[in-house]
């Protein structure tokens, strides 16, 4: 498969602690397939080193020491030729380390490595790729020859072909002389001997050989929804490169550049070049200070034999006449796209035409056809082309190609929107118009593909662009719930629908435009949105009277959160309070919208009350005055307890929403044990549930367990696990009613629950185990007398960093009694959650010890969260401090954006900050006063210690215009429960 040749991908994380949770818009693609690409990366292979050494890897690429050039082989003339021209061509080769911020059109947001060479040294202009400068917002650096590092700016990004102009300060480079290449696409021949200059597999400089085969080979094909080159030729070689190697100069003998690495296929050593003749062009433009204008017809031509365009219809007449005309030539420019409404379709172009001349001018090459529409924008071209035999005249009005060309994005609820463009237009052979969702975010989650969505319409509002957009958003008062139409540019055919709600209280809506005078894409807000329509009382008829659906939508992840969107089955508690209990799958973090759909008929807003820190269950709350006489009834409950063969019914829905009644036989009730995930998050312990015999009810993720009476023993919910990947993956499993009583019961109260609890961590032990490590005959006897039915008692497995029972317990510490009762079940340990202290025997070390342990009163959780470089930091929450034997520091960075700083420079989630420049930051504040002291665009020391305990130093380099620094912190007084504190607004 062909592929763009180009930069080293992201670092990967290899710290205990795994970066699945990072806020990444983008996926990982087949490596297997690409060998490098804005959308298919692939990774050299690793050196050998420490497991988390390569958190620095993208500030030390290619720091090898300079050495003396030895003197010049003199064994034949062409060595020392070659050697005197790369030495020449060194200083003019440099190493590109960037980052595209932001999803844009096909590109999505992502950090990585490239090639540039030095074109103008005088004005300090950059030659690369276009997939390396990118469609949409670019950040980054210029590693010169001596490894001096300026700051370099996009001025320029061709809209179809694969090349970019970047632009660096030349006074900024102190230490080394500039050079420039010089650009002669007219060098570029077949059989010249040639050599690829660039930071090719991230190491630098490397220097590759080959010779051209091909100067006349239709554009690669890089894949779907991706960046495709059209309508030029390509250069072909045979050399071998990889990722990094994008935007090298292919030099000849006499060190000129002819061409520019663009692609290549993995499975070969064959490379693809672009040739400068349109470069070249545009260069001299921009260093005029005028403006790169570009044509087109919203047609592509490819480049066939006679052989091919005779099949065609191509009349001998007309054969003979081009080759007398052009007698090097070996074919002709066939039409291959017209697309629809487009200034070719409107002329009557159509597919298989073969085209003959312009303007009365034979053409058979690209560089004449696009030097003439460059050259006639708003004008008319008159095209004759051979139609099967027959020749036919066309006239054609020249259409500005930046016209066509999105510079313009709006960023709303995570979601990322812009103007569908000329380059997927053309691969789908659609119309160039339409609103193309480059990132969906939270906002638009809408499709079970997140790639190639067009929207149609919103609240029943046409939309044809971006402004179109922009006033249909305007419009919309927040939280509403309004439909939207789409449809996948993949399949033009089939129009979809779904619901979102609106989202304006997490953030503003931006309208991004580009500006090349500064590099950076300028934005404007959009505030003052309308406010949220009152809530008028809503009745709904039901079957099941005591189940609602309940949808929860995460804005940012935290406390180690993967999921962004969450929905299951809720179970009605308190029906005069609006108590609903849900799984913690379904609601891990008090951050977030939710509402509740009852019937799937009326949809009303509710809240977090309560979050368990250990049990698998929240308690939601809903205004009961919004559902009018629904018929809402609270679950009657039985607090007899499930056992083994006990026959129970579960009652749920099915996936069309119908109620379904299973009937069933308990299988056994058992402690789940889940073990932790290599990247913290939270998780169910210290917990019995019940299992059951019939297959059917793993269709059904969530219900109740009922008995013939129609009381409610337990709770069918899902529960998080992982697979060895460390992946996500759902139990199901029965949750005793009596587990949620006490949390219920201050809330009915008008409390809040105040729980306490050990914070440690307990698993099963077979009496056996327990009698081999010292339990003595008394206990023995005890248990039989006790009537268990299972022989086992429960040891410590961890004792969380930071509690009062650190260093009280100790972990394999096994557990006799608790306040005087033996402990023989996973409720004996409920205690905890009522006592300021319990006492506690345990055997440690064949050894019985009386110990009085404190509880430590639970928290709310995570009530603070601070933004910065793209990083998600908080304080140290409960899964991490389970997995934490140290905790080095208050600042734990739990996410990270994808194409930012924190990711570019290796800040990785489960990192602990503890020094900013050299000042310590043990918490939070300190933390924040550290990095508002440091000025934009600048590098900041970081000192981090990673999750295995590893210090290390990274440098990180602020980009406040798209990265801002904000904080997010937990008020119930604040219309979303959070309220934002923001730089930028």
């Amino acid at each position: 498969m062909e592929t763009p040749s180009s930069f080293t991908p992201k670092v990967l994380d290899p710290t205990k602690a795994s970066s699945n949770g990072d806020l990444e818009a983008s996926k990982k693609p087949d490596d297997s397939k690409n060998s490098d690409s804005i959308l298919h990366d692939c990774t050299p292979p690793p050196l050998k080193r420490r497991r988390t050494s390569s958190h620095v890897l993208p500030a030390i690429i290619g720091t090898n020491v300079q050495q003396k050039h030895p003197e010049p082989m003199r064994i034949d003339e062409e060595v020392p030729k070659w050697q005197r021209v790369t030495e020449d061509v060194f200083s003019a080769v440099v190493s590109i380390r960037f980052s595209q911020p932001m999803n844009f059109d096909t590109e999505p947001a992502l950090t990585s490595e490239a090639t540039g060479f030095i074109v103008d040294a005088q004005r300090g202009i950059i030659l690369t790729n276009r997939h390396v400068v990118g469609a949409g917002p670019f950040v980054g650096e210029a590693i010169m020859y001596d490894h001096e590092e300026v700051e370099v700016k996009a001025i320029y990004r061709d809209p179809i072909h694969d090349f970019g102009l970047l632009q660096f300060d030349p006074s900024q480079v102190k230490y080394m002389k500039l050079r420039e290449i010089p650009l002669s696409p007219e060098r570029a021949r077949v059989g010249i001997d040639i050599r690829v200059i660039g930071n090719d597999a991230g190491e630098k400089l490397s220097i590759l050989a080959g010779s051209i085969s091909r100067v006349d080979r239709n554009t690669p094909e890089y894949g779907e929804l991706t960046y495709n080159d059209f309508n030029t030729f390509y250069l072909q070689a045979a050399s071998s490169l990889s990722g990094g190697s994008s935007g090298s100069p292919v030099i000849d003998v006499h060190g000129h550049a002819v061409a520019l690495q663009a692609g290549g296929r993995c499975e070969e050593a064959t490379n693809f070049f672009l040739p400068l003749d349109r470069v070249k062009r545009a260069l001299e433009l921009v260093q005029q200070g005028q403006d790169v204008v570009r044509g087109t017809m919203q047609t592509r031509f490819l480049y066939n034999p006679f052989d091919e365009v005779r099949r065609l219809g191509l009349s001998r007449e007309t054969e003979a006449m081009v080759r007398q005309e052009r007698p090097d030539g070996i074919g002709m420019l066939t039409v291959a796209t017209v697309l629809p409404e487009g200034p070719g379709s409107v002329a009557g172009l159509e597919e298989g035409d073969v085209l003959v001349s312009i303007n009365g001018d034979i053409v058979t090459h690209f560089v004449d056809l696009e030097r003439l529409m460059d050259d006639n924008i708003g004008k008319l071209l008159r095209l004759v082309v051979d139609r099967g035999g027959v020749a036919k005249e066309i006239v054609v009005e020249v259409q500005d190609l930046h016209s066509i060309t999105p510079s313009r994005f709006v960023t709303i609820g995570g979601s990322i929107v812009n103007n569908l463009s000329y380059q997927l237009a053309c691969s789908y052979n659609v119309p160039v118009r339409g609103v193309y969702l480059s990132s969906p975010g939270n906002l638009f989650s809408i499709s079970s593909s997140d790639e190639g969505t067009v929207l149609s319409s919103i609240d029943n509002r046409p939309i044809k662009s971006i402004d179109e957009f922009i006033d249909v958003v305007k419009s919309i008062p927040d939280c509403e719930f309004v439909p939207v139409s789409f449809y996948s540019i993949e399949d033009v055919h089939t129009m979809h629908g779904a619901m979102i709600q609106m989202s304006h209280h997490w953030g503003s809506m931006r309208l991004y435009t580009r500006n090349d005078k500064t590099g950076l894409w300028d934005f404007t807000s959009f505030k003052d949105f309308p406010k949220p329509t009152p809530i008028e009382p809503v009745s709904a008829a039901i079957l099941a009277n005591s189940m609602v659906r309940v949808y929860y939508h995460m804005p940012v992840r935290m406390d180690g959160s993967r999921a962004r969107r969450c929905r299951s089955y809720g179970v009605v508690v308190d029906a005069e309070r609006g108590l609903v209990v849900v799984s913690r799958r379904t609601v891990p973090i008090n951050l977030g919208d939710m509402y509740i759909s009852i019937a799937e008929s009326a949809i009303i807003p509710a809240k977090v009350r309560f979050l368990h820190p250990s049990h698998n269950f929240a308690i939601v709350q809903y205004d009961p005055s919004h559902i009018g006489d629904t018929d809402i009834r609270a679950i009657p409950m039985c607090l007899k307890p499930l056992k083994q063969g006990d026959s129970t019914r579960l009652i749920s829905y099915s996936r069309y929403g119908n109620p379904v009644c299973i009937n069933t036989v308990v299988s056994d009730s058992i402690p789940i044990v889940i073990s932790p995930s290599t990247f913290p998050c939270w998780r169910s312990i210290n917990a019995e549930v019940i299992t059951l015999e019939s297959p059917l009810t793993l269709d059904h993720p969530s219900g109740v367990l009922a008995n013939e009476d129609g009381e409610v023993q337990a709770l069918w919910i899902a529960y998080l696990s992982f697979d060895a990947e460390g992946k996500d993956r759902e139990i199901f499993a029965g949750l005793p009613v009596k587990t949620i009583l006490p949390a219920l019961h201050r809330l009915q109260q008008g409390q809040e629950p105040q729980l306490r609890s050990l914070n440690i961590e307990v698993g099963p032990i077979n009496v056996a185990q327990a009698r081999k490590s010292g339990l003595s005959d008394k206990w023995m006897q005890e248990l039989q007398h006790s009537g268990l039915n299972r022989g086992s008692l429960f040891w410590v497995k961890s004792v969380e960093t930071g509690s009062n029972a650190m260093g009280v317990l100790n972990d394999l510490d096994i557990i006799i009694t608790i306040n005087g009762k033996l402990m023989t079940r996973l409720e004996d340990l409920d205690a905890q959650y009522t006592h300021d202290e319990l006492t506690m025997v345990v055997l440690r070390n064949k050894k019985e010890m009386e110990l009085k342990v404190r509880t430590t009163e639970c928290g709310q959780g995570t009530s603070r969260l601070v933004f910065w470089a793209g990083a998600t930091l908080q304080a140290p929450h409960k899964a991490a401090l389970q997995q934490s034997r140290k905790v080095p520091s208050g600042v734990y960075t739990t996410a990270r954006s994808a194409g930012s700083p924190a990711y570019m420079y290796g800040l990785s989630p489960t990192m602990w900050i503890t020094h900013v420049n050299g000042q310590l930051t043990p918490d939070l504040d300190s933390f924040i006063a550290a990095v508002r002291a440091c000025s934009d665009n600048t590098y900041v020391r970081i000192k981090v210690m990673t999750f295995d305990m590893v210090p290390m130093v990274l440098s990180i380099k602020t980009c406040y215009h798209y990265w801002p620094t904000s904080v997010l912190t937990l008020d119930p007084t604040a219309e979303s429960g959070w309220r934002s504190d923001k730089d930028d607004e």
